[in-house]
């Protein structure tokens, strides 16, 4: 019971957060018509009876597209606190539902929300402060590695530090094996916010010089939270999700693509 209690407290206290901060709370389905599209998270399909007839329906990864919708018919500040869930989750830091935060700030980029959580992290009393590192930096101090978004450059720069791959491995599939290990490092004296992600891990953030403009923020070694400077080239947008789709049998929100 005092778990349930802390809870409560917990998330009301994020709720005040941004009330005071002047977002505006908003709710959206949890069953959408259409699967949030991402490389990385599987979506959990429902079949039911809709009026005798059967009904494919998802339930949603995170409230992101929903909350986008809403941000074309009425652009402010916003927040949700909702369930989420995924599919091929699992393990002692993966549940199939868990509680979000998702949150939008206008006219905002990476850095805005970067500050603007380290105020959160302070108002809930888990840091007085916190640490922002490249992602680079970070392979080079936790793995040694020197971190190249060239494929053949970096397979060279990890033959040298003595790692051996498979050849069949490609670059995503090493990046993760590297940075498996060089999360367990990261937000341990203070939270860390791991930032200059390369380009082909943009996700849908705006990419400049080279770097995806998103973040990851650690505390403990554990991954919390996560953003991004949106691109909202609809073109660009269309273009990655199309290349996320690939091999892959969900369909295209094109309602999404034109918000």
């Amino acid at each position: 019971m005092h778990h349930l209690v802390e809870f409560s407290l917990f998330v009301e206290k994020v709720r005040s957060f941004f009330k005071n901060k002047g977002y505006t709370e908003v709710v959206t389905p949890i069953l959408q018509e259409y699967p949030n599209i991402d490389p990385y998270v599987e979506p959990i399909q429902v079949r039911l009876n809709w009026c005798g007839k059967e009904k494919l329906l998802w339930l949603h990864t995170s409230p992101e597209p929903a909350m986008k919708k809403l941000l074309s018919y009425s652009p402010r500040d916003i927040f949700q606190i909702t369930k989420v869930f995924r599919n091929k989750e699992c393990g002692k830091r993966h549940l199939y539902e868990f509680t979000m935060l998702e949150f939008y700030k206008l006219n905002a980029d990476y850095q805005d929300l970067i500050r603007e959580i380290g105020e959160l992290l302070f108002y809930l009393g888990i840091s007085k402060d916190y640490e922002v590192l490249r992602l680079e930096h970070a392979f080079e101090e936790y793995a040694g590695v020197i971190l190249s978004e060239d494929e053949e450059v970096f397979k060279n720069n990890l033959l040298a530090y003595g790692y051996e791959f498979d050849d069949k491995e490609g670059w995503e599939d090493l990046f993760f094996r590297i940075y498996v290990e060089v999360e367990r490092h990261l937000g341990i004296e203070k939270p860390t916010f791991i930032t200059h992600f390369p380009s082909r891990l943009s996700a849908y953030a705006k990419v400049r010089e080279g770097y995806a403009e998103r973040f990851e923020l650690y505390i403990k070694g554990i991954e919390i939270a996560n953003g991004w400077t949106e691109e909202t080239d609809k073109q660009e947008i269309e273009k990655r999700m199309r290349s996320y789709l690939q091999g892959r049998e969900l369909p295209l929100d094109e309602e999404l693509l034109k918000a």
